[in-house]
């Protein structure tokens, strides 16, 4: 993996991140310092279940699959990280292995802080270590919320829900783009990819409607309230 120092708009997402995004600029400025960058290819494997967790990494761009391979041969998809987003930290800093693979889904821009130059920073500035802990209190209250919705939420709902935060707070009318194939969709959602169709055909009467990787959401207020309660708020008059 060939990585690089990074650039300003590299740094611009990585002041954004919730691990950083509280720290004052001096102590940001000696962050910059040690993260590096990398571009890499879709399908490439950042780290294997087992290997020694000595990395913390980010998202610049695209999207990260967090893993493990079970005896079934399925793969079981812990998590989906994408821009402005880091992962892996609860594992650097408990040391060890990685309690799960990662590797890139789509083509990726990747931040990278080795563990040692990270734990020198940490222990010489307070306020970094307040930025970890509301980092993975995020990734906790992440993980809450995943499982809320696999055990109180039908398919449909939780697929609302995905295709709210592909917009990004962008509201109304709006066009996202499937970042990634069904079959992921499918397994980050808890169902299977014919489970899937069957779902975003449900969502028609929520104004969804998809067409290869393009879907077209025509009220994200609409499609919102059906997320929360599974049912339809009634079309506003034309």
């Amino acid at each position: 993996m060939e990585s690089r120092k990074p650039t300003s708009s590299d740094l611009a997402v990585l002041r954004a991140m919730a691990l950083f995004r509280a720290l004052p600029d001096p102590a940001f400025r000696r962050i910059a310092e040690i993260v590096s960058v990398a571009d890499l290819p879709k399908g490439h494997v950042l780290f294997h279940q087992g290997d020694g967790a000595d990395r913390l990494y980010g998202v610049i761009s695209g999207w990260v699959e967090v893993y493990r391979d079970v005896e079934s041969g399925d793969r079981a998809v812990l998590g989906l990280f994408g821009r402005g987003e880091t992962f892996a930290e609860a594992a650097m800093f408990l040391g060890g292995g990685f309690p799960a693979s990662a590797g890139t889904v789509v083509a990726c821009r990747i931040c990278m802080f080795d563990r040692p130059a990270f734990e020198r920073l940490l222990a010489a500035d307070p306020q970094l270590c307040r930025g970890m802990l509301g980092s993975l209190a995020i990734h906790l209250h992440r993980v809450t919320h995943d499982v809320e919705q696999l055990q109180t939420r039908n398919g449909r709902q939780r697929l609302a829900g995905f295709l709210l935060r592909l917009c990004e707070g962008r509201t109304g009318r709006v066009e996202v783009t499937l970042p990634f194939d069904k079959a992921l969709i499918a397994a980050r959602l808890g169902m299977k990819p014919e489970s899937l169709s069957r779902s975003f055909a449900g969502l028609r009467p929520s104004g969804v409607r998809v067409a290869h990787s393009v879907v077209t959401i025509d009220d994200t207020r609409r499609l919102a309230d059906y997320c929360r309660n599974g049912t339809l708020r009634s079309r506003r008059p034309a």
